[in-house]
């Protein structure tokens, strides 16, 4: 055998065993990332051993890199300090971000250049960084620790430079993520952390920044676009998530050095003494003034519950810019504000009321103790937040139904008003289980209190605390309850609602017949979003999900928009926060999606016969004569109808039929380009079913019209059903049954019999690699299903009627979405998948003895 002929013999791989295959072959281009990630798991590991033995802390100390240690000689605590970790749950976060940073690294420069640029940026990181530590923290209370403690670099160090000199090698997409997300977590851990090794994390990216600009021969951009507007709230979304994060770093350091930290320290704990904030201010004391009684309510879990939800609505706000939603803008200025507002009480404000008028001194005692310092270092983000929000309000652009706001309005204010009632009136009403009994106006001022982070009340004393149970579960609980309320209304404006209307299908209904593809009709569905042209005589369905606007083919109407279609179409998902997809395009779309840089992957073969050439001799019909010849003996005929002309007796057999065969799959009826019962109503649709001489319906066919100038010019088959005791062959009848139907008619140019979902997809030479993946992954989608759904036995049926072989494609822009389109095709083909459907699937795919 030649080794052509070997060649093809080999059958391709598909679904869970290509993807391991890619997987073995990512493993095999990555050897020096997985050699890197295997020493340092065997370094800390090894180390944390060694010190359990010795009874030492771990990391030892040996570990730790300090300007004492390197200004003795002992410049080996510095690569140490790189291959080290605070602790070993540390690497379940670093690992996966060497093997993303460093496979990226190896795939883009290669072995070599990653090896010498990251050597460069590691050295110069440590250096660089150190010398900026020592420049703004050398004169801070807390240079000792940096100096004489030392700190742990950590594996980052060697990675984030190597990785901002090798985006200057991607595709300007990529290359604005990879430093935008790599920006964003170093400026994490530098602003709000501040400990030596951020310095150096900072100082090894712009070293690596820099680098990959004088490497990069000639900057490389995208043929696509997002677009100004999209980009800059997706900036302004990652900065907003910068902004919560950096809270929770901030606390969760040991050492908070950041310019930052005092915003993060808000919703904090530390130590407090009761009696320090009149010695703090009368000068005779250098503790920290605003940390009294924090403690207190930090033992009590509804207060640091509270503590917690302010970051949680800065991350959900975060999500809404990023989204591009008008109302998260308005929140997010809103909240910032309220910050602004808070640190000015919490700083200085509150302070004030520790001391009279008499006191001459007390606003130098303030600064003296940093108090100004805090406060200014506190608004100095928000306020900047505030004027970018402002600034660039024009990228908000999705507006919330105004009844969705006023009912989230309406639902917080309720809540905030419901809550205070009851807390004021239980305390009114059992001031006994309190140590002193409350007033009201100490009930009112208190339940305001009840509502914020406990870094607030770190200055204020309360007025009474409570001592009996009942009052104890009230005073923690109307905090987070009110939160967790806020929250939820926020989430409501937030989140994505349909646009699907009873205008919008009636317009579809009028441009449909206008013009489209074999299998534009499904536009016509239910489940459907739509986009108009500026003209309204062309149009474009979708569905979204996972940020996914995934189509339903092409476009459908005049013509001689679809081109432009396919460019506006895609400005307004990006303008929506959307990755647009086309999903079964033919060849036409595909090639002018591809002038303008989209990579496509052909997703299955539709079957197209003529009906003109319609003839059933030769050895080569045969299974397909011997059914209609069968079906005759038998005495069947067919009929051909619409879905409401039909008898109603041969209506409830179509239903039960139809409930007799989704029975016995595991997953509900599919979507999307499968239609159901339900799109068997429409009068435009075609039926042919199959009858005995008993009137019994044996099965039956659904047929979709397409549409030029108003006129039919070809029919889809659809719908296909057939009762579980009918005879053989009864599909080939009804299929070959059409075809002479339309052959005499002669009206018709073609009879589609689609396409099976996922099925027929071939693999194309020189396929992108982000290509092959996502075969893989839809490829596997189509192997679980099928032993529920049949694709591939679909694919080959159909295969019996020797039809004109045609590729439809899905075509998408951005090859960082591929998770997201996988996971939106499969919602798409099962949206109402429920976990009991879920689990009978699973039996139906686990293979039994």
């Amino acid at each position: 055998m030649t080794t052509q002929s070997q060649e093809s013999a080999v059958k391709p791989l598909f679904g869970f065993r290509a993807l391991i295959s890619d997987l073995a072959d990512w493993i095999r281009r990555h050897r020096m990332t997985l050699g890197f990630v295997l020493f340092i798991t065997l370094f800390n590991v090894g180390m944390q051993l060694v010190c359990g033995i010795r009874h030492t802390q771990f990391p030892p100390q040996l570990s730790r890199v300090s300007f004492d240690a390197l200004a003795h000689g002992r410049w080996y605590t510095a690569p140490i300090s790189l291959l080290s970790v605070p602790h070993l749950g540390r690497l379940l976060i670093d690992i996966p971000l060497i093997l993303i940073a460093f496979g990226l690294c190896e795939t883009v420069i290669g072995k070599a250049k990653t090896a010498w640029v990251s050597l460069i940026t590691t050295l110069g990181g440590i250096a660089l960084g150190m010398g900026l530590c020592s420049l703004f923290a050398g004169k801070s209370p807390q240079w000792h620790a940096i100096s004489h403690d030392g700190a742990i670099l950590g594996p980052l160090v060697v990675v984030v430079g190597t990785l901002m000199c090798a985006s200057a090698f991607t595709a300007m997409l990529w290359r604005r993520r990879i430093r935008v997300i790599g920006y964003s977590v170093v400026l994490i851990m530098f602003l709000y952390r501040g400990e030596a090794g951020d310095y150096c994390l900072l100082a090894a990216a712009l070293i690596g920044h820099v680098l990959g600009y004088l490497m990069a021969s000639e900057s490389q951009g995208d043929v696509y676009r997002h677009g100004a507007l999209y980009e800059m709230r997706r900036l302004i979304g990652m900065a907003a998530g910068v902004q919560a994060f950096g809270s929770l770093v901030a606390v969760s350091s040991r050492q908070s050095f950041g310019l930052l930290s005092m915003f993060g320290l808000l919703t904090g704990s530390t130590e407090f003494d009761t009696e320090q904030v009149l010695d703090c201010l009368n000068g005779s004391s250098h503790a920290n003034c605003f940390a009294q009684y924090r403690m207190m309510r930090f033992t009590m879990p509804g207060n640091w519950l509270v503590s917690l939800m302010p970051t949680l609505m800065l991350l959900l706000i975060a999500w809404g810019l990023y989204r591009g939603r008008r109302i998260a803008a308005v929140l997010s200025v809103l909240f910032n504000a309220c910050t602004v507002v808070l640190a000015m009480l919490f700083y200085v404000v509150l302070p004030l009321q520790y001391v009279g008028d008499s006191q001459a001194d007390t606003l130098p005692a303030l600064a003296r103790h940093g108090a100004f310092h805090a406060m200014f270092s506190t608004m100095a983000l928000p306020l900047i937040f505030i004027v970018i929000v402002i600034a660039f309000r024009q990228c908000f652009t999705i507006r919330t139904r105004s009844e969705i706001m006023l009912r989230a309005v309406a639902g917080a204010l309720s809540a905030f008003l419901l809550l205070g009632l009851m807390y004021v009136g239980y305390g009114l009403a059992s001031p006994e289980d309190f140590n002193e009994s409350p007033q009201l106006i100490a009930l009112l001022a208190d339940y305001a209190q009840r509502l914020l982070p406990i870094g607030l009340l770190s200055g204020i004393e309360p007025e009474f605390v409570p001592v009996g149970q009942i009052s104890l579960l009230v005073y923690q609980c109307v905090g987070p309850a009110f939160w967790i309320i806020a929250l939820l209304c926020v989430w409501e404006c937030l989140r994505d609602r349909s646009m699907v209307n009873d205008a919008s299908r009636h317009r579809v209904d009028a441009i449909i017949p206008l013009g489209g593809e074999s299998m534009s009709f499904m536009a016509t569905w239910e489940g459907n979003d739509y986009w108009f042209s500026a003209t309204g005589r062309s149009a474009i369905a979708y569905r979204v999900s996972y940020g996914i606007a995934l189509t339903v083919t092409g476009p459908f109407g005049d013509p001689n928009e679809y081109t432009e279609d396919l460019t506006d179409f895609a400005t307004f998902c990006t303008q929506h926060s959307w990755t647009p997809v086309f999903y079964s395009v033919h060849e036409p779309q595909r090639a002018e999606l591809a002038k303008a840089g989209w990579d496509s992957l052909d997703v299955g073969t539709e079957m197209i016969v003529n009906p003109d050439e319609w003839q059933t001799r030769g050895k080569k019909w045969q299974d397909v004569r011997t059914a209609i010849n069968k079906a005759k003996r038998d005495g069947i005929t067919d009929v051909l109808t619409t879905f409401k002309e039909a008898p109603f007796s041969v209506q409830t057999q179509i239903r039960e039929i139809s409930a007799q065969w989704a029975g016995k799959k595991a997953l509900p009826e599919m979507g999307f380009t499968l239609g159901g019962v339900d799109e068997l109503i429409d009068s435009r649709v075609r039926l042919l079913y199959a009858v005995d001489g008993n009137g019994k319906v044996l099965g039956v066919t659904s047929w979709l019209p397409t549409y030029r100038d108003g006129t039919i010019i070809g029919w889809t088959l659809d719908f296909m059903r057939h009762r579980t005791d009918s005879v053989n062959g009864i599909m080939e009848f009804l299929i070959a049954r059409m075809a002479e139907r339309l052959r005499d008619e002669g009206n018709a140019e073609f009879m589609s019999l689609s396409a099976a979902p996922l099925a027929g997809m071939g693999s194309n030479k020189g396929e992108h690699e982000e290509s092959e993946v996502l075969r893989h992954a839809l490829q596997m989608v189509a192997d679980i299903m099928e032993p529920a759904y049949g694709f591939h036995s679909l694919f080959r049926f159909k295969l019996k009627f020797h039809p004109d072989e045609e590729k439809v494609y899905i075509c998408y822009p951005d090859a960082a979405k591929l998770p997201q389109i996988s996971l939106a095709v499969a919602q798409a083909y099962v949206p109402s998948l429920t976990p009991a459907e879920a689990m009978r699937f699973v039996r139906t795919i686990t293979p039994h003895d």
